[in-house]
């Protein structure tokens, strides 16, 4: 069975002179200065020289990314292992030779030697990925994912994405598991990736048995983007116990508060956090007792607060606050809208104007949350008064609450 672990191009003969040939020259350190600037014309001097021979091969992939070493190539890496029997490079490379000419036991050997040699060598390991994926060996094969992407991250781009379409498969979860700790370089990258990808059960059975390791500021945006995705999805227990195990020193209750104070106003948690607007026209700012001190340019338009809630659907929430302006402040044209916030996109719910004549009173909203809307977003915007001065408004008593 084939989970998946293969990059889609085709074998790993090709994959490895496409993906690795221009950028691998330059990751060998080199003592002599003429193998760094002129590889080809220090390994015509003396063949035997395997870090010239690398670098000289390495060169020619550069320019052509089929290049596959000739037979005195092959003899001169033969010579050249002799006096450096452990180059991990130049095994690979012969073993490509090898491979391309129909010798499959001596290229699965010399790739074999590669990587017990060094598991630094690209090829060998990309090698040692199908020799792995073809047997089924699932913890195999993402061992030496392990290896390939935390020596060379300039593959992230195209190898995470491979590794990432194969999560859909318990067995592939349970193999990346043991590497998902902030010792392990490219697990921040590859749960970014996972967490839009990923179906959220098949995420949440990846990451549930080990969420505890995943507080740093690396995963932060993966654990919001998931969280938001499990309330999207109506998983609301789920989401919040998640949150919970990634924030422990947070308190879920307070989050979930709907009034601005505290760990809601954490920009880690993207929109499921308060959102305040900071520009020269619009800025907004939060008071100790929860409310929103605003400030309105003249003829302004723009959003002053967004959040995304988690809701019941099929309800009907009220949605609360006070205006007050300071003496002698213009009035601005405050709006509220509420959407639906969909996995397809937004949904309109509601979009109402506050009266201007409403300062200081009570005014409330019915929300009526639609079937299958599990999340909505709620938005203050502004539009400034006309005039020289700038209107000055607090916010008070915010408040969205289920009526039934």
């Amino acid at each position: 069975m084939r989970l998946g672990l293969l990059p889609k191009a085709g074998r790993v003969v090709s994959i490895a002179l496409l993906l690795i040939g221009a950028a691998y020259a330059g990751q060998n350190a080199v003592k002599s200065y003429l193998r760094e600037v002129a590889p080809k014309a220090a390994y015509s001097v003396d063949p035997s020289d395997g870090l010239a021979a690398v670098n000289a091969f390495t060169a020619e992939l550069t320019k052509n990314p089929q290049f596959i070493i000739s037979s005195r190539d092959a003899d001169a890496a033969r010579v050249s292992l002799v006096s450096r029997p452990l180059n991990a490079s130049l095994l690979s490379l012969y073993g490509l030779r090898a491979a391309s000419t129909g010798q499959s036991g001596l290229a699965s050997a010399l790739m074999a030697s590669a990587d017990a040699a060094s598991r630094r060598d690209p090829f060998s390991q990309l090698w040692m990925i199908e020799q792995k994926s073809g047997a089924d060996d699932v913890k195999g094969a993402v061992s030496h994912y392990n290896a390939l992407l935390s020596v060379h991250p300039a593959m992230h781009a195209t190898l995470l994405p491979v590794l990432v379409s194969a999560a859909v498969y318990p067995e592939v979860r349970s193999s990346i598991r043991p590497y998902l700790n902030p010792d392990v370089r490219w697990t921040a990258s590859f749960l970014d990736l996972a967490s839009q990808r990923v179906e959220v059960d098949q995420y949440l059975d990846l990451v549930g048995p080990l969420a505890s390791r995943l507080r740093g500021d690396g995963y932060s945006v993966s654990n919001a983007r998931i969280i938001h995705r499990m309330l999207q999805s109506g998983l609301n227990s789920d989401a919040w116990k998640l949150f919970s195990r990634v924030a422990p020193d947070v308190d879920v209750a307070a989050f979930r508060a709907f009034a601005p104070g505290g760990a809601n106003l954490d920009p880690k948690w993207q929109s499921l956090s308060w959102v305040l607007s900071q520009s020269d026209d619009i800025s907004a700012s939060v008071s100790g007792d929860g409310a929103i001190d605003v400030t309105v340019a003249p003829t302004a338009r723009g959003l002053i607060a967004s959040r995304d809630v988690a809701v019941i659907s099929s309800s009907t929430y009220v949605l609360g606050h006070r205006s007050m302006y300071e003496p002698g402040s213009p009035r601005a044209s405050l709006r509220w809208s509420v959407y639906c916030a969909a996995q397809k996109g937004p949904q309109l719910i509601v979009d109402r104007f506050v009266p201007a004549a409403a300062n200081t009173k009570l005014v409330q909203l019915s929300v009526g949350v639609p079937k299958n809307c599990n999340l909505v977003r709620v938005e203050l915007s502004a539009l400034g008064s006309e005039g020289q001065l700038s209107s000055m408004v607090k916010i008070t008593d915010l408040t969205l609450a289920k009526t039934n």
